[in-house]
């Protein structure tokens, strides 16, 4: 909506809470790309309708997701929701954390336990897998499973420290914003029939 302000900056530890929940990131990015439905967030991010919801409600009692429409039918009408504004910001100081590195860490936590807890899952499928750490084809330390290969058509984990020119590094860059570009370029609603692939990648200036 064209109405809705520019930014909207935490003015409660609720509203920073709300904000910050990585279980909340997804949801509020939808209702920041336009107008949905309870019915169609609970589709777009894998939840029920009771779920979205309850995320609904929490989001609109601390004024970061408004009602923009309420389409007539039988029994209750179907309202559509969107963020209370175009961005928002979270003033450090409403944090619930004691260092920038902790918050960090923290919208992290989620999406890395998720990730280490299905490729578990995969590896545990087969017990009595040896731990090994060897050598690459590369000449990289590297820590694996006997049996390890079987999954990596659906589990892929790398963590790399390289030393790049100015030229490289800003090409790394790219690359990474382009594959993510296509990712959300390609990206569907939950549904039956779709391959789900959780993508995490961290790119950051890091020393060793």
């Amino acid at each position: 909506m064209s109405d809705l302000p520019q930014s909207l900056t935490a003015s409660t530890q609720e509203q920073a809470r709300l904000l910050l929940d990585p279980a909340l990131l997804t949801p509020l990015g939808h209702l920041l790309r336009g107008e949905v439905s309870a019915a169609q967030l609970a589709r777009a991010c894998g939840l029920s309708v009771q779920q979205a919801h309850h995320r609904l409600t929490r989001l609109r009692a601390a004024g970061l997701v408004v009602v923009t429409q309420e389409q007539p039918r039988a029994g209750r009408p179907v309202k559509r929701y969107r963020a209370a504004a175009q961005a928002f910001h979270v003033p450090f100081a409403l944090t619930d954390h004691a260092t920038l590195a902790d918050l960090v860490a923290g919208l992290h936590r989620d999406l890395l336990a998720r990730q280490h807890e299905r490729v578990g899952r995969m590896l545990a499928a087969q017990p009595g897998r040896t731990l090994n750490i060897h050598l690459n084809a590369r000449g990289q330390v590297t820590l694996d499973f006997d049996g390890f290969e079987d999954v990596l058509d659906s589990a892929i984990s790398a963590h790399r420290l390289a030393y790049l020119s100015a030229a490289d590094a800003q090409e790394l860059d790219a690359r990474v914003q382009a594959l993510f570009d296509w990712l959300d370029e390609h990206a569907q609603s939950r549904a039956d029939g779709l391959v789900p692939r959780l993508l995490g990648v961290f790119l950051t200036p890091g020393d060793g």
